[in-house]
């Protein structure tokens, strides 16, 4: 039974993959929650929050190139830390904000599809990932055609936004509001900017995904010349939108009025130019929330192959159809475990776990990288971060040390029986569920393969 992926991504194909999942229900769902929190700077929310994604993408980019595999993070741990059950640990994790992250945009999906389907929500977000993962397992060139077309039309709603709002800000029929003006009053810049980078936390949630780049490495045509690229033109053409869609929005609609709305890129469109535009809008945020739920789909079930092909998950997830050449028993846990997830319902609690996950992630990664260079001095390097003091890395000590003042600021209350208790915790509490799974299945998986 074949064992392989196939190389057939290109850099476009890879690129557009990046955007994809990046531009998905982040700006569509949380421009409006990180305006509330930011005010007229939440644009200074986007360009932290990119500002730290760019960091790490450096550290991916340079290790990516170095061990182009899949289960991306799983093998930066074994290599850097010499450590099996760190990076088992480290590995499921990454599957678990893959499971939180399909679900919280697939919540997202149903929001939007309930404009046009009056049916349950819960259900509707099943569906689509029992759709999605159809298509996943279908096959990865099948799945890029559907991502190229949902891109397409994803980045054109914001565009189109972008375009409409920002003739009218040019010729003056909407004024441009004080970019610089502190949120709720604040007359420091101390105090001005902590609720700023707290939004910049919060709508981290829509720069994930770059990531996940690493993760179809084997199945890229040539990952060592194309993966450092497609870091960084992902990570750039998404936020140069997302800043550019930031100031259109809050121009158009006070930022308070923005927090509130449930929909607020249709309540923008609506100002701009009326009639069908919320619909228009709607049935855009459809193709980028279910673009973003396949590409999840896609890249966890890598991860769950990438584990089982190193040895350290049962032989079963390594499997790869053989007409169709996807790992299906990875894509089918996928699917069932992200549905699971659902019934956390809220968006806002899905992408507060997603963003914990995330931050303890890229903290691991940045120190990856950080170790390598003085564990493996002589490890060939295809491409290297710049900016460097010696063998040391800055460009990814920085990353690390971001990813932890980012986590620290996240702080959105979750419901749990009737106490208020912070995502914080909830998200540590989730995660912290990596080392029971080792001790239950991961380690005796590894003594097997010692024998």
């Amino acid at each position: 039974m074949p064992t392989k992926l196939k190389r057939c991504l290109s850099l476009w194909e890879i690129v557009v993959y990046g955007v994809g999942l990046i531009l998905g229900a982040g700006i569509y769902v949380l421009i409006g929650a990180a305006a509330g929190i930011a005010g007229n700077m939440v644009w200074l929310s986007f360009l932290s929050a990119a500002v730290v994604a760019g960091f790490t993408a450096i550290s991916y980019a340079e290790l990516s190139t170095v061990f182009p595999k899949s289960g991306a993070e799983f093998v930066f741990m074994k290599e850097a830390f010499g450590s099996e059950s760190l990076a088992w640990i480290i590995g499921f994790c990454a599957v678990i904000i893959g499971f939180s992250t399909a679900s919280a945009v697939a919540v997202g999906f149903a929001r939007y599809l309930t404009f046009f389907v009056p049916a349950n929500a819960l259900l509707l977000a099943f569906g689509l990932i029992v759709v999605m993962s159809l298509i996943n397992f279908w096959g990865i060139k099948e799945s890029a055609r559907f991502n190229l077309l949902a891109t397409g039309i994803e980045v054109g709603g914001l565009l189109l936004i972008i375009v409409i709002g920002g003739y009218q800000i040019i010729t003056g029929i909407i004024p441009l509001p004080n970019l610089l003006e502190f949120p709720h009053g604040a007359q420091s810049s101390i105090h001005g900017l902590l609720p700023v980078i707290s939004a910049g936390a919060l709508i981290f949630f829509a720069y994930m995904g770059f990531e996940d780049i690493a993760n179809i490495a084997e199945e890229a045509e040539n990952p060592q010349k194309i993966l450092p690229r497609a870091f960084l033109y992902s990570l750039i053409i998404s936020t140069v939108i997302y800043v550019l869609v930031a100031v259109v929005a809050i121009s158009v609609i006070p930022y308070q009025s923005l927090a509130a709305a449930d929909q607020p890129l249709s309540l923008i469109m609506q100002t701009l130019i009326g009639g069908i535009a919320p619909n228009l809008i709607a049935l855009v945020a459809l193709f980028a929330t279910a673009n973003t739920v396949l590409i999840t789909l896609i890249v966890g079930a890598r991860m769950l192959y990438g584990m089982a092909n190193d040895g350290s998950l049962p032989r079963l997830f390594a499997r790869v159809h053989k007409k169709r050449q996807t790992p299906w028993p990875a894509i089918i846990v996928m699917a069932i475990v992200s549905m699971m997830f659902l019934f956390f319902k809220k968006i806002e609690v899905l992408a507060s776990i997603s963003d914990v996950g995330i931050f303890i992630l890229f903290f691991m990664v940045n120190l990856s990288n950080i170790a390598l260079r003085y564990r493996q001095p002589h490890l060939q390097r295809p491409w290297r971060a710049p900016f460097n003091i010696g063998s040391f890395p800055v460009i990814s000590a920085l990353g690390a040390i971001s990813c932890l003042l980012m986590l620290m600021t996240i702080n959105h209350p979750v419901d749990i029986f009737g106490m208020q208790i912070s995502s914080l915790i909830v998200g540590l509490l989730i995660f912290a569920l990596a080392v029971p799974f080792y001790l239950l299945f991961g380690k005796s998986g590894m003594l097997r393969n010692q024998e």
